[in-house]
């Protein structure tokens, strides 16, 4: 049986499903004794779950019961908004904006010279080559990439 059939056959039994559906599911369950087998059992396990459960009563009636519930809403004191001062608000997005160029200045300034000394290895030559080719050459890497134009050959 699939998760479907499992699904229907308890719909059945707790009466969630129509008159015609209802029909159907009755004349599967004449039919099918693993059904009905599955059907027997859910009948047996609601049933003891019906006998076993726990009834909890309230001393006082329920309106009363949900009247004190609405008057201790209703005394307790109303929450206010808290709202920061106005040199609070002004305040942390400046300081936020100050660390961040902090940080990106930082960064900048960390990468030049490494940025200064890898390009001092590289050569690229353009000039020289009638064809419009470009050679570049590393010697850190030790590669030599030479770059031809599309259309030229």
């Amino acid at each position: 049986m699939n998760t479907d059939q499992i699904l229907k056959l308890q719909a059945y039994l707790d009466n969630e499903v129509s008159s015609g559906e209802a029909r159907r599911i009755a004349n599967w369950l004449s039919r099918d004794a693993e059904a009905l087998q599955l059907f027997q059992e859910l009948k047996e396990i609601k049933a003891a779950m019906a006998e076993n459960e726990l009834t909890v009563s309230v001393p006082e009636s329920r309106d009363f019961y949900w009247s004190k519930i609405q008057r201790g809403i209703e005394s307790a004191p109303a929450a206010r908004p808290t709202v920061a001062p106005w040199w609070f608000r002004i305040g942390l997005p400046f300081a936020a904006a100050l660390a961040t160029l902090a940080v990106l200045m930082s960064v900048t300034t960390f990468d030049l010279p490494s940025l200064r000394l890898r390009s001092a290895v590289y050569e690229i030559d353009g000039s020289g080559s009638d064809d419009g080719s470009i050679t570049f050459h590393s010697q850190s890497e030790g590669m030599t990439v030479v770059w031809i134009p599309s259309g030229q050959y």
